[in-house]
């Protein structure tokens, strides 16, 4: 958590424009009273957290006999869910190039690749050469909503098991950025097994192979991918800054190769010499820590490459969660409204609701290469 209890009602009010329901909660959340009973509910839920048997009384009491305690705590727990979202980490940003999208439709990846053309001379009064024609590459990726539900039950309430309750801003927010990394990440591997996507590594894609992870091996792949030609052109295409991809298997393996200061070589007279690590400094070394297997990969890293292998993309306005409970606990026979703890009207259970809106896609493979590490 990045903020205490305390902080975020002193800062709650900020953020309050525009049409989402968080940016309405909010701009109901300015008024003196309401921010003294979240004042209040903030000191009682740490008290409670802490461990104190009289808070738990108390937070009890006032969850279930007060309409503003009610909406002080469901406003901190908006704010801390949204906190600690932002401060999960995850691990598809290592691999991914992010992007936005204006809707659900999917939005084309298309690039105008004209290829590493130069200009050429113009002599006076002719006309200028005509660049070669653009190479249209149709890639599409589209967002998909995503979300769960979770019920604290009537039963729960009247047992005073505030710990359902509780579990709400830790669990929603780390359900999100896993919903990301499980679909970022399967871009790449198979989360079960730690094999490779064959989907996109592939021999038709010319980027999959068996090869152990040896300083030999990484160099032979990495002049491959810094070589690759542009078939239109017959120039180089820029690599950008490239990076092997592992998971914790070969890690100790990864550093050995790449941080070691000196290598030894055959000197041609069936003795050895010491030369300095050609690899040192030449490629990031990063983990995957939801890699299984002795896979590995090498790719550009995000943001370096104009062809970027894996795309991750974000609904426009959405691009945080969205978190809410559900209000349709009816009303009172006698006249009036009850309470959102009251429950709802088909099974007396409160509500909590987490959505997330999010699309991944496969980019361009000239730049990659996957091994199963199960060759010489």
């Amino acid at each position: 958590m990045t903020n205490t209890l305390l902080e975020i009602a002193d800062q709650i009010a900020a953020e309050t424009s525009g049409p989402t329901p968080a940016a309405h909660r909010r701009r109901m959340q300015q008024t003196p009273g309401l921010m003294e009973a979240a004042l209040g509910m903030a000191r009682l839920i740490a008290h409670y957290r802490e461990g104190s048997a009289r808070a738990a009384l108390e937070l009890n009491e006032a969850l279930t006999t007060s309409d503003l305690a009610r909406f002080a705590s469901g406003m901190l727990i908006d704010r801390e869910m949204l906190q600690n979202y932002d401060a999960l980490p995850t691990q598809w940003g290592k691999f991914l190039t992010p992007t936005t999208v204006k809707d659900f439709k999917p939005k084309s990846l298309a690039t105008l690749e004209l290829g590493a053309q130069v200009f050429k001379d113009v002599p006076e009064r002719t006309a200028y050469p005509v660049a070669k024609g653009p190479e249209l590459d149709e890639k599409f990726i589209q967002a998909k909503k995503t979300g769960l539900l979770y019920g604290w039950s009537f039963e729960a309430q009247v047992n005073d098991d505030l710990e359902q309750l509780q579990m709400v801003p830790q669990a929603f927010p780390q359900m999100a950025r896993d919903t990301e990394d499980d679909r970022g990440l399967r871009l790449m591997i198979n989360l079960e097994t730690g094999s490779l996507n064959t989907g996109f590594f592939n021999g038709g894609n010319g980027n999959f192979g068996t090869l152990k992870l040896t300083a030999a091996n990484l160099e032979l792949v990495l002049n491959s991918l810094r070589t690759k030609r542009d078939p239109k052109t017959g120039t180089i295409i820029p690599a950008g800054r490239l990076q092997l991809v592992v998971g914790y298997a070969l890690e100790t393996l990864a550093e050995r190769i790449l941080n070691v200061d000196r290598v030894q070589m055959a000197d041609g007279n069936g003795g050895f010499t010491y030369a300095p690590n050609p690899l040192r400094g030449k490629v990031d070394l990063v983990v995957n820590e939801k890699q299984l297997g002795e896979s590995w990969i090498v790719m550009p890293k995000p943001g370096t490459a104009r062809r970027a292998p894996f795309y991750f993309a974000k609904l426009r306005g959405y691009e945080q969660p969205d978190f809410r409970y559900k209000a349709d606990q009816g009303r009172a026979v006698g006249g009036g409204d009850i309470v959102v703890t009251g429950g709802s009207f088909d099974d007396d259970t409160i509500w909590y609701r987490g959505r997330h809106i999010m699309g991944v896609a496969h980019g361009d493979p000239v730049l990659t290469y996957g091994s199963d590490n199960t060759g010489a």
